[in-house]
């Protein structure tokens, strides 16, 4: 299900869409993606604020009241699937500094499926692509995301699951489309936003409920040499929670998270929807 919102337009709430708009032609716009568990969208609050901040970095002036009333629109009662919202500046004329002729357009897209928890573990392989950490594409979750699609591909072509994203310097930024963690012991590091990781919302969840499972967390910078040395590693978004990695840099992982990890994972699952 698809739904479009341009105020003013024939195409509210219809799945018209301007031809003109930035979104489209110049990827100028952010969007969010989360969990649906039973109708319910797992940490709507801190999706909603982080969408809503990252149009406003872009200059796009969204309502959250908004935001909100769509996505209860389109998520059909006691499903499970995926919600993407996604914020474009609008139709506009031509060229990068081309002025948005109207309101920003909101679309809401609503995937039905069941997934599994924890995911299936996966390979991981350093990418060629590196991490801009001074792009607001990395800071924020802007619709341009070419780098991401061709790491993975090319981490696909060469058999692995996943791709693994350096900082300029060489240092372990982000999967293609999600959060590393490390598990050193009782010691759960990720990379500090100023490698250029996305600030995901299962990551800033996770920093601070991690005391519940008994484990310690540090944002602290990687190498890949350093990320091998792990007990175990695994990627988090708000569609996979966690997902374990099994092998990277021609090492394998231990693939089963600690039960207080996974104990945390269940908990947003059956509750997180309020926040």
């Amino acid at each position: 299900m698809i739904r479009c919102h341009q105020p003013g337009s024939i195409s509210e709430n219809t799945e018209l869409f301007d031809l003109t708009d930035r979104g489209l032609l110049l990827a100028d716009g952010v969007f969010d993606t989360s969990r649906i568990v039973g109708g319910q969208i797992i940490r709507k609050r801190a999706h909603l604020l982080r969408l809503a901040a990252d149009a406003a970095a872009l200059g796009i002036g969204v309502n959250i009241s908004a935001l909100e009333s769509l996505a209860q629109e389109t998520v059909p009662e006691g499903a499970n699937g995926a919600l993407r919202l996604t914020i474009t500046r609008g139709p506009g004329g031509r060229g990068l500094s081309g002025e948005a002729t109207g309101a920003a357009t909101i679309l809401a897209r609503f995937s039905p499926m069941d997934m599994a928890f924890p995911m299936p573990p996966v390979s991981l392989r350093i990418s060629n692509i590196r991490r801009n950490p001074t792009s607001p594409s990395a800071r924020h979750k802007t619709l341009s995301y070419t780098d991401n699609i061709m790491a993975l591909r090319e981490a696909m072509a060469m058999g692995y699951d996943e791709a693994l994203m350096l900082s300029p310097e060489g240092r372990v930024a982000c999967a293609s489309a999600a959060n590393v963690f490390a598990l050193f012991g009782n010691l759960l590091v990720t990379p500090p936003l100023s490698e250029g990781v996305l600030p995901g919302v299962v990551r800033g969840w996770l920093l601070a409920a991690a005391r519940e499972a008994g484990l310690e967390t540090a944002q602290e910078s990687l190498t890949p040499e350093r990320l091998a040395e792990a007990d175990s590693i695994f990627l988090t978004n708000s569609l996979r929670i966690f997902q374990p990695v099994r092998e990277f840099s021609g090492r394998t992982f231990e693939t089963e998270l600690p039960a207080g990890l996974i104990g945390l994972g269940r908990t947003l699952l059956e509750g997180g929807f309020d926040d």
